[in-house]
């Protein structure tokens, strides 16, 4: 085959040009977000949102080019834009419409890649559509909250704190050699931990290197004092979030301090970029701390020949973890469904939600509830909760509650919710359909009973008052210790069999996410604490002696429990942690002591 002059100019011209195209070059992704779902800011339908790449950072990648726009939709979105510019009221300086837009992360290629000068600049989006879309994750910067919401741009993390977090956006970079920076953050901006008990130190980290984090160091000091550097051996590709832990033994006195965290190195070299990777945050060492509870909401229904395993892992589960399992028989189908709970929605029956994490759905058995109790067992909650409630009168047709929250930090701009959940135990008349009847597998009794099984229904939701909790019920600003209180009074509807078997449900939503962040039950007429506050309650020190602990001076009651929620006597005890619930009068202190 022979070729003439001008065919062998355009082929040396494309070769050229191929020899001149960035062949695999790097890329990250730059921005202030993490890696979560993306869930709603604000209330528009129609919006524009941006982020702010300061010039100490546009200095880093001076020479690199913005290739694409990363962002996260909290529902999917009609006519979205992007765009880059140094104004966020001129016009923008590269622009890009979406072919596609979906709920969840996407990414818009630019046609001409912005260069990026070293000057500050906006990366951003507009949309249009049916829902409120503008999405933001859980992380906060001052720099990540930019909107126009229908009355010009603003800052809103500086106007609205906690409650504008970053929203989900981010830069993709492309070029060689790009510099190595992680994003050091953390859920908290005040660690609270147990005089005496070793604690974590939790922390999270964004990578935002082209290359993958092997090799970690984080240290901390106290109080200014000596920095401890901690090792940790990871693979972290970029863009992905990992979670870390500092162990430490723990502290000997109750008192405020401050903690400062740091990158250290990557890879054994130093982090390019030193204020997204530095933490100064609170330590705050009590007596004692909040119970974080668990709260499952559990689909179910009497036609249900499978939801036997609900009923008994509910039941199982609220006798092994009294004070940190709350178990709520959602109904559908059935005499006993209510349309107050219309919002939530079922996958299957029997299925449950643990703390209203409706993105995964919990086939309810008792080791579920067990794993799930002692994992967030571990966890600080963000506020104890503690309730009083009582019928008005001698009718019993209203409710009087007074609910108490006591925030473990200080908060400011936050969006918290109280809700309330009637539940009735032992509703007689009716049947469950039982395939486990005459079986060979142990389900709780129901294998010995017929099919359709005559049972009493416990656990029932008969009114959800608030399922998307009461708007103002929790104000906006708390301060670190300081107990809420908010009264309210309900109905009581006339779905009720036996008013003296009922009890209140007190949830605390954030708003935000639709999630449960803590509750508590109360039987009606008498008074449960949530938060665990040992200076109210004359409590020694417990310590272990030889195979017992030691309780001498304590003149109330002490019940102690393994970590997997099982009561054991107070002799013969071996090593590894035990729960202590200590009561006297009215007032509860549960404390995790370890034996070694």
């Amino acid at each position: 085959m022979t070729i003439n002059r001008k065919q062998f100019i355009a082929v040396v011209a494309l070769l050229a040009m191929m020899f001149c195209l960035p062949i695999n070059a790097a890329k990250t992704y730059w921005g202030y977000c993490n890696g979560v779902d993306p869930v709603a800011f604000g209330t528009k339908t129609a919006a524009k949102g941006a982020i702010y790449i300061p010039a100490e950072v546009a200095q880093l990648y001076k020479g690199f080019t913005v290739s694409a726009v990363k962002y996260g939709l909290a529902a999917q979105a009609d006519d979205v834009e992007v765009f880059v510019t140094k104004d966020l009221n001129a016009d923008p300086i590269v622009t890009k419409k979406a072919s596609v837009a979906y709920k969840g992360w996407n990414e818009v290629a630019l046609t001409t890649p912005y260069e990026i000068d070293g000057e500050g600049f906006y990366i951003g989006y507009s949309y249009t559509g049916s829902a409120v879309s503008l999405g933001m994750t859980t992380t906060f910067s001052e720099n990540g909250c930019w909107a126009d919401l229908g009355d010009g741009w603003q800052n809103y993390a500086t106007q609205k704190g906690e409650s504008a977090k970053a929203l989900a956006i981010q830069a993709r970079i492309t070029g060689d050699n790009l510099p190595l920076d992680l994003m050091l953050y953390t859920d908290t901006h005040e660690y609270a931990v147990v005089k005496g008990e070793p604690c974590k130190l939790e922390f999270s980290v964004k990578n935002l290197c082209s290359v993958a984090v092997r090799n970690l160091q984080v240290g901390y000091s106290i109080d200014g004092g000596e920095e401890t550097v901690c090792d940790f051996k990871t693979t972290m590709g970029s863009n992905i979030d990992k979670s870390f832990a500092i162990e430490h033994e723990g502290f000997s006195t109750t008192g405020k301090h401050s903690l400062k965290m740091r990158v250290v190195s990557i890879n054994g070299k130093d982090d390019a970029y030193a204020p997204n990777s530095e933490l100064v945050l609170g330590l705050n060492v009590k007596n004692s701390l909040p119970v974080q509870r668990i709260i499952v909401e559990e689909g179910t229904g009497t036609w249900c020949p499978n939801c036997p395993r609900g009923i008994v892992a509910v039941h199982k589960a609220s006798e092994a973890f009294p004070d940190r399992f709350i178990g709520i028989a959602v109904h559908r189908q059935d005499a006993m469904e209510t349309n107050s709970y219309a919002e939530l929605k079922f996958d299957g029956y029997p299925s449950s939600y643990i703390n209203r994490n409706l993105k995964s759905s919990i086939d309810p058995s008792f080791d579920a509830f067990k794993t799930a109790v002692n994992s967030v067992s571990e966890r600080v909650p963000v506020m104890g909760v503690e309730a009083n409630a009582e019928y008005t009168d001698a009718t019993k047709s209203k409710i009087s509650v007074e609910a108490l929250t006591t925030f473990v930090s200080e908060h400011k701009g936050i969006d918290y919710r109280l809700s309330f959940v009637l539940l009735e135990d032992g509703v007689k008349g009716y049947t469950q359909a039982n395939n486990y009847a005459g079986g060979s597998v142990e389900m709780g009794g129901f294998e010995k009973l017929g099919n359709p099984a005559a049972v009493d229904m416990d656990h029932v939701a008969r009114m959800n008052y608030s399922y998307n909790g009461i708007e103002g019920s929790i104000p906006a600003d708390v301060e670190a210790d300081k107990t809420l209180t908010y009264k309210t009074t309900l109905d009581v509807p006339s779905t009720i069999q036996n008013a003296d078997n009922c009890a209140i449900v007190v949830l605390v939503i954030d708003a935000a996410t639709g999630r449960i962040e803590n509750g508590v039950k109360v039987a009606l007429g008498e008074h449960t604490t949530g938060i665990r506050d040992a200076e109210k309650v004359v409590v020694p020190d417990f310590s272990f002696s030889g195979d017992r602990l030691n309780v001498d001076g304590f003149s109330g009651t002490v019940r102690l429990y393994t970590a997997d929620g099982v009561e054991v006597s107070n002799s013969n005890l071996a090593p590894g942690m035990y729960i202590v619930k200590a009561t006297a009068g009215n007032q509860t202190v549960t404390k995790k002591l370890i034996k070694r």
